[in-house]
């Protein structure tokens, strides 16, 4: 019996943005999953994940292109074609490292495969017509419509665009989509229940592992090289957890201190409630909530392999979850992540501007539910990992036009004054701040 060949590389990417496609699958566990079913080398993975989210950021962008060189609508051709213009147009445009004519000949390799002697014939014809007269290609003047311009030219949504533009102004909004546009730095936080710095330190040097400390935060670290991290040993060991920087703004707000009982009212997967619990130094108690049993018990594994011992998981809707009022409580709300566009290459093609006051409604009920858990002096912390103003500053102004027994603290007092806005606020940006987007208010009882 012949031996099944192992699928190339581009092969794989071509599969899993069908999965993305047909299936409506999430790229990041899509890519996760061919990537081990097939035990790809280190090499082959980033190639594929470059290909994958590359392609899938970029997507609406290298439509747009590709219509200028197609006789007919690139959706009235079949996925798989044209996925692999969507593929090839990706690496003539954005890997310098891939020579234009292997681009174009994998790309026929695979239609010969995927497709039939008339769509060969088409995928040549359109990406060799592409790489001979890209002057045909022309974006909507600044004149003609700003919105447009920006969204096709960096390929995001237009009603995203138009938010944008009203919230932060043209430069911002622009320098903002180069940003998710380049690949996500990785970041970890150090685990100090088993490791100090000089110790982590070492590790990284002993394992030829570049590093850097993190700007704002002593215990984060980012990874300068690329590793594969099923095999990253001081993740493995709990010795670090994988985190941006601006996560670990609203633990620091909460300012946990050894011997309180606090509240994590949206915990799963974890990475806050760990942190949490380091802060604590195992002296107090972290109740960690969260409605999905499946995502506690990753929270679970996770509390295994830091070592931490001092949190106790229930699952439970934070919209009406109950106890008694505790000292400090934390609410990582569920958000649209528009600030996290860079690490979820699908995202941006998965919200809609209806989501935004949908999530607003959501979050204002856990944020209320959670201010009755709250003892007397105590502390709230709000945070979430999205840019709009919708699901940020408005949730806070609408919460305290209704609950008049808290007060805005300003969040200057307990971080970085460069994450600080005016209104005392945590905002990040990745291109201000080179991390995710996020923010955070801290709230305080009286």
């Amino acid at each position: 019996m012949k031996k099944a060949q192992i699928p190339n590389a581009r092969e794989i990417a071509l599969k899993i943005l069908y999965e993305l496609e047909v299936k409506d699958a999430f790229a990041n566990e899509t890519i996760e999953l061919f990537c081990r079913n097939y035990h790809l080398s280190n090499l082959d993975r980033r190639f594929v994940s470059e290909l994958v989210n590359g392609t899938t950021k970029m997507r609406r962008r290298l439509d747009y292109v590709l219509s200028f060189f197609l006789e007919k609508e690139i959706n009235d051709l079949t996925p798989w074609i044209r996925n692999i213009l969507r593929l090839g147009a990706y690496q003539i445009d954005f890997m310098d490292r891939v020579p234009d004519s292997a681009a174009v000949n994998e790309a026929v390799n695979l239609t010969k495969k995927f497709g039939h002697r008339g769509t060969v014939a088409l995928v040549n014809a359109v990406l060799r017509n592409y790489l001979r007269d890209k002057s045909r290609v022309r974006f909507p003047s600044w004149e003609e419509s700003k919105i447009e311009n920006i969204a096709l030219f960096y390929s995001f949504p237009s009603w995203m665009m138009e938010s944008w533009l009203n919230m932060f102004g043209e430069e911002k909004t622009i320098k903002l989509c180069q940003a998710f546009n380049e690949r996500p730095r990785l970041c970890c936080r150090m685990n100090s229940i088993k490791m100090d710095h000089h110790s982590l330190k070492e590790k990284f040097t002993q394992s030829k592992t570049k590093f850097k400390s993190g700007r704002f935060l002593e215990k984060f670290y980012y990874i300068e090289s690329r590793v594969n991290l099923n095999r990253f040993m001081p993740l493995r060991e709990g010795l670090v957890y994988l985190q941006d920087e601006s996560a670990g703004f609203p633990v620091i707000l909460l300012d946990p201190q050894p011997g309180e009982s606090i509240l994590d009212l949206c915990a799963a997967p974890g990475g806050k409630t760990t942190f949490v619990a380091e802060l604590l130094k195992d002296r107090g108690r972290v109740m960690a909530v969260d409605k999905s049993w499946e995502k506690m018990e990753l929270l679970r594994e996770n509390c295994g392999r830091l070592g931490t011992d001092s949190v106790d998981c229930f699952c439970g809707d934070a919209c009406n979850f109950q106890c008694r009022p505790l000292n400090r409580v934390l609410v990582d709300a569920p958000c649209s992540g528009l600030g996290v566009l860079g690490r979820n290459s699908d995202s941006r093609w998965r919200k809609q501007k209806e989501d935004l006051l949908k999530l607003q409604k959501l979050q204002l009920k856990i944020l209320s539910n959670a201010a009755n858990l709250v003892k007397k002096g105590g502390v709230l912390v709000y945070s979430t990992c999205t840019i709009t103003r919708e699901e940020n500053e408005c949730v806070i102004e609408r919460f305290l036009e209704k609950r008049r027994d808290f007060k805005l603290a300003d969040a200057s007092v307990y971080v970085d004054s460069r994450v600080v806005d005016q209104s005392g606020f945590v905002r990040t940006f990745p291109h201000i701040h080179k991390m995710d987007g996020s923010f955070a208010a801290r709230l305080e009882s009286s």
